[in-house]
């Protein structure tokens, strides 16, 4: 009579087989790459928000520069000087202004129209660019919107402007020109509403240029300094 030899394994002495060992890194590797896709995508979230937050903050930045700026247009120190309300001029992608800087070191004179009181808005290479320019003293039209002298106001590594409107369509006058007439009538008062348009565009790895995500502000200045022409 033969005896079977039924002797177990010791326990912690069994081991993986082939396939059960082919199975386990097969889901190892899956759950790896699960995991390494929501990382890659939280990471591609992450920048794509905080590009988005940079491209706002660049534009309502600049926005609200341009509107404070164009507020105090026209400004005098002294009631009488038309200087700075006179040196105004708007086109549809360029914005010139005058306003007196007071209390400045000699020579500047507080209620003349310096060689320097003359400022403008732009767009350019995509950039909005501001300028603080001279020219002679009653001499309309400087700084010229092709001169030199700009400097940009917007970083174009956060925002590209794709637009920079300025729109006059509002302004009237008080003998019944509108729009661009308002500021050339040779009677009236003229109260000038200026609506600004800015758009801007940031560029996202992942995405086209067609396709890359755009914000638009507008705003509307009303010029109160208004001056009678006559």
């Amino acid at each position: 009579m033969s005896i079977m030899n039924n002797k177990k394994q010791p326990l912690g002495e069994t081991g993986f087989t082939l396939i059960e060992m082919m199975i386990a890194l097969v889901l190892g590797l899956f759950v790896t790459a699960v995991i390494i896709t929501v990382f890659s995508t939280n990471v591609r979230s992450s920048t794509e928000n905080i590009k988005m937050i940079r491209l706002n903050q660049e534009l309502r930045g600049v926005m609200t520069m341009m509107v404070d700026e164009l507020k105090r247009h026209g400004y005098s120190s002294d009631s009488t000087n038309a200087d700075f309300m006179e040196g105004f001029n708007v086109s549809s992608t360029c914005i010139r202004y005058s306003y007196d800087e007071i209390n400045r070191p000699s020579p500047a004179v507080d209620g003349a129209q310096d060689s320097d009181e003359r400022f403008g808005f732009k767009l350019e290479n995509n950039e909005v660019k501001w300028v603080k320019s001279g020219g002679n003293v009653g001499v309309f039209g400087t700084p010229s919107c092709g001169g030199s002298g700009w400097l940009s106001v917007t970083d174009p590594n956060i925002a590209s402007i794709t637009t920079l409107n300025f729109d006059i369509i509002g302004s009237a006058n008080s003998e019944g020109a509108v729009g661009g007439a308002a500021f050339s009538t040779t009677n009236g008062v003229s109260v000038y509403d200026v609506t600004i348009t800015l758009t801007g565009t940031t560029d996202l790895p992942h995405s086209s240029d067609a396709n890359d995500p755009r914000r638009t502000l507008i705003e509307t200045v009303r010029i109160r300094n208004e001056a009678p022409k006559n």
